[in-house]
């Protein structure tokens, strides 16, 4: 009888989803942190942060964004503010669930199907196989790539800062990594000063880039380094992608701002600052240019890298690279009438053509309506859509470039970019999991085909 009972109440017990764990699990650290970031001893002026500020600040640490309301991170915060700042940024980067089965593995706990399940989830993978090693090998990828751009900064941060450029140099070789953005330079210009300075642009361009591959994509590149024809058609199709992106941004920004914003730069450094700009927006809020300079094509071209963004499994966000390849060879297939969806010599099932298309459109909804949201919220402060439009990308592809908008916003408009933040670190496939209803035997009802006229 008492057996029956227990049973009874596990049966009617809500079950926890991974993506609840998942969610939770983010949204607990932003608030820890949060917390920690309102105390006196997180800002250089003794003083308490207001909460909403600070709840925006760890929201945009956790989801490797960028976005600040305060002028500059060096000035503002102490150091004790820094390093919760970069230890947010860190967990962001490397995933709830990587933390949690590394802290397992030093204290010598039993890693559960559960857990693995939850790693599955986190890292949109097919299969639970292998979770623990995938864990480990994140967290010493992630550990050494930022340990070899540490060393690349040191010196021209050390030149630039004197002995606090070894902190600078630790600190940016996270956020880089890590796609976050955020810097303590005390420049107030993010890397400005740094426009022609040939390792600091190359640097932080190789952690950005290596951040935004993903970590299934690295790990497969360590594994068929000599042998390139090796490599899983994921990882051909997020560098296939990230080149042509990379390469396409460059040659628009260089042509069309060569004598507008990068005016009274030498042709070098009007190079390196065309490829860091085409780099930077897929998921970082890094800059050598001031956002506000560039004309309103190179904002949309922004706009456009920053809503694609990185790759699947990746520190970065956006609808992801892969989810744009496969919509445009959704778009070809659609336009020749073919059944099939071909990349090189496989073809993309049905399931992924899909789920490629409900991301695409539930980004793009999230941003629209996050939009005509702030320009209801800030139409008293006069600004403008193209900017707000700006903000919203940025905020929803962590990447957090800005032209300024953050600090000037109503709380109801914090609130909506803590939210595009938050859903576009977590992920939309995450999010939509948590209020999808588990298909039961009961739904296998076949409806008859219904004609639409499409075009």
């Amino acid at each position: 009888m008492e057996a029956d009972i227990k049973n009874r109440k596990r049966f009617m017990r809500p079950r926890m989803r991974p993506a609840h764990v998942i969610v939770l699990g983010f949204f607990g650290v932003i608030v820890l942190g949060a917390l920690l970031l309102c105390l006196p001893v997180s800002a250089k002026n003794g003083k308490w942060m207001n909460f909403l500020d600070a709840m925006f600040t760890a929201t945009s640490a956790v989801s490797t964004t960028g976005l600040m309301l305060v002028p500059d991170t060096a000035t503002y915060f102490s150091i004790f503010g820094q390093i919760v700042l970069v230890l947010l940024i860190q967990f962001g980067g490397v995933g709830f669930m990587c933390i949690t089965t590394l802290l397992m593995i030093l204290l010598k706990k039993k890693i559960t199907l559960k857990d693995r399940l939850l790693m599955r989830t986190e890292f949109n993978q097919d299969d639970t196989r292998g979770m623990v090693k995938l864990g480990r090998n994140i967290m010493l990828v992630t550990l050494a790539i930022e340990a070899v751009g540490f060393l690349l900064l040191i010196y021209p941060f050390v030149r630039h800062s004197g002995g606090v450029g070894v902190w600078q140099a630790l600190f940016t070789s996270v956020s880089a990594f890590c796609n976050a953005g955020f810097d303590i330079l005390g420049t107030g210009n993010s890397l400005g000063d740094f426009a022609g300075n040939v390792i600091v642009n190359l640097s932080v361009s190789f952690l950005i880039v290596l951040g935004g591959f993903g970590f299934v994509v690295l790990m497969d590149i360590g594994k068929n380094f000599k042998t390139p024809k090796k490599l899983s058609l994921h990882s051909k199709v997020t560098l296939i992608t990230s080149a042509a992106l990379i390469l396409v941004g460059f040659v628009f920004y260089f042509a069309v701002e060569y004598s507008r914003a990068f005016d009274d730069m030498n042709v070098g450094t009007k190079m390196l600052a065309a490829l860091f700009q085409s780099i930077s927006p897929r998921s970082t809020g890094f800059a050598t240019v001031d956002q506000n300079s560039f004309t309103s094509a190179s904002k949309f071209m922004t706009m456009f890298l920053m809503f694609v963004g990185a790759s699947p499994g990746s520190t970065g966000g956006g609808i992801r690279t892969t989810t744009f390849t496969v919509l445009i060879l959704v778009m070809i297939s659609g336009f020749w009438e073919s059944d099939d969806i071909v990349v090189g010599k496989h073809k993309v099932n049905l399931h992924t053509a899909r789920k490629a298309i409900s991301v695409f459109v539930a980004s793009l909804v999230i941003v629209i309506v996050s939009s005509l949201i702030l320009l209801i919220s800030e139409q008293s402060t006069g600004i403008t859509f193209e900017n707000i439009l700006f903000e919203c990308c940025s905020a929803y592809a962590t990447t957090g470039l800005s032209c300024g908008l953050s600090a000037k916003m109503s709380a109801v408009g914090k609130v909506v970019i803590m939210l595009n933040m938050f859903i576009g670190r977590v992920g939309t496939v995450t999010v939509s999991l948590m209020f999808i209803r588990i298909k039961s035997s009961k739904d296998n009802i076949i409806y008859p085909d219904g004609n639409i006229t499409i075009g």
